[in-house]
């Protein structure tokens, strides 16, 4: 059974149309109002878009354009750093050839100090201070100086390669924070949305205004860049002066090698020259030996003649004295026998005197003979030292192509022309980079 109606709990049919259309005007409203925040949804997210895709664009043209200037500053650093490691393999080439030239200079300096001593072993008559001399004293004090300048460029050339290595560590440093800057800015790009790249808005900055390096990096790496290219030029200078030095070097010694030499051959020619004169004399002192010899012996002979003579003389005269008192008259024999007697003694007086002079003479000649043997025989040793000094010798310095390694010629084949000129008045070559 149904239960009964109530005609009081139902609306009243204008109510009900009322309450219907107020809910239909409401759903309206708020459909408007949807459609009205799709729209400007739409736009909003259109915008976002924009904004988006310009902003994406203007941080990829940052990013490209940061690592085309980080790719130019790599390939300048890594220009810089290879001719920084080109320059010091050459650097390290000179100090070895520097110390190459030292050891020569003083090997040549302990064989001048060896002559030196040789010479000084010379009889003591034939230490004369003379040309020889003089040349070796002024060869020893030229390579003291040679080494002292030496060691000077051996000693630059160290501070350079420190130099240089302290700049390849530092260009080294900034490559390799280049690199990894470059790496990760690629991958940025690559994490870069790949949307099609929107027109610039009219109000946009340029590119170039708005896409630029820092100053202050820039700055730091090329800074580093110079001061490398400066160290590098002055490695350069360096080794060019390390040539001239060398080259003067072995100018001189060559010059003052040939001085020695020269003196040398004048002493022993001096010394021969003197030898064929003492040895032509001894022959003429032994000649007048055997002639006075000759003479002593026909001197002695003579007066072995005159005595019998004189003594018989004298034995005619004491006999004659014998006579008797009555007889005893100084007539003309006794006059005559007086006279021969007296005649015969001035002879051997003369004679006597004359084998004292020849006996002089002799003994004066012998000791002539004795002092030229003593003096050839001191000339013949003298002569032997004098060439056994002159066969000490070290070779001979050569000048000629003594720069080919010292000077940059076609050293660097990089990535860049080389210009290269020749400096005529130090017979080196350079080259500017």
């Amino acid at each position: 059974m149904l239960p009964p109606i109530d005609g009081f709990a139902h609306r009243l049919p204008q109510d009900w149309a009322l309450a219907t259309n107020h809910l239909l005007m409401k759903a309206g409203h708020i459909a408007k109002i949807g459609e009205c925040n799709r729209t400007q949804n739409r736009r909003e997210m259109t915008s976002s878009i924009r904004t988006t895709m310009q902003t994406e664009a203007k941080t990829m043209r940052a990013l490209r354009s940061n690592m085309h200037q980080i790719k130019n500053f790599k390939a300048i650093l890594e220009n810089t750093l290879d001719k920084a490691e080109f320059e010091m393999s050459k650097m390290q080439e000179c100090k070895e050839r520097l110390q190459m030239e030292k050891d020569r200079a003083q090997s040549n300096l302990e064989i001048n100090m060896d002559r030196r001593q040789h010479r000084s072993q010379r009889p003591p008559p034939e230490l004369v201070h003379d040309g020889a001399f003089k040349q070796l004293d002024n060869e020893t004090t030229l390579l003291q100086d040679i080494l002292t300048k030496l060691d000077l460029c051996i000693e630059e050339t160290e501070d350079c390669l420190d130099h240089l290595n302290k700049i390849k560590w530092m260009l080294a440093s900034d490559l390799a924070d280049k690199t990894s800057s470059l790496e990760l800015d690629v991958k940025c790009v690559d994490l870069g949305l790949t949307w099609p790249e929107p027109d610039p808005p009219s109000d946009s900055l340029p590119p170039q205004t708005l896409y630029h390096v820092p100053t202050t990096w820039k700055v730091q790496t090329m800074q580093g860049v110079e001061l490398a290219l400066q160290q590098i030029q002055e490695a350069n200078d360096l080794r060019l002066k390390a040539a001239k030095v060398a080259h003067n070097a072995k100018l001189a010694e060559k010059v003052q090698y040939d001085t020695v030499q020269k003196a040398l051959e004048k002493r022993c020619t001096v010394i021969q020259r003197m030898k064929q004169q003492m040895l032509s004399r001894l022959t003429q002192v032994v000649q007048e030996i055997a002639e006075l010899t000759r003479t002593k012996h026909r001197l002695e002979e003579s007066h072995g003649l005159k005595n019998p003579a004189m003594k018989i003389t004298w034995e005619r005269y004491q006999t004659r004295t014998l006579r008797p008192d009555r007889e005893l008259v100084h007539d003309e024999v006794e006059h005559a026998l007086k006279q021969q007697y007296e005649l015969l003694y001035q002879n051997h007086l003369i004679m006597i005197k004359q084998l004292e002079n020849v006996n002089k003479n002799l003994d004066d000649l012998h000791r002539c003979k004795a002092e030229l043997d003593m003096n050839v025989a001191d000339k013949n040793e003298t002569l032997e030292m004098e060439r056994q000094c002159y066969a000490m010798a070290p070779p001979r310095p050569k000048t000629r192509g003594v720069l080919l390694g010292w000077h940059p010629v076609v050293e660097y084949q990089g990535h860049r022309e080389s210009n290269i000129t020749w400096d005529t008045a130090a017979s080196t070559k350079t080259m500017n980079y």
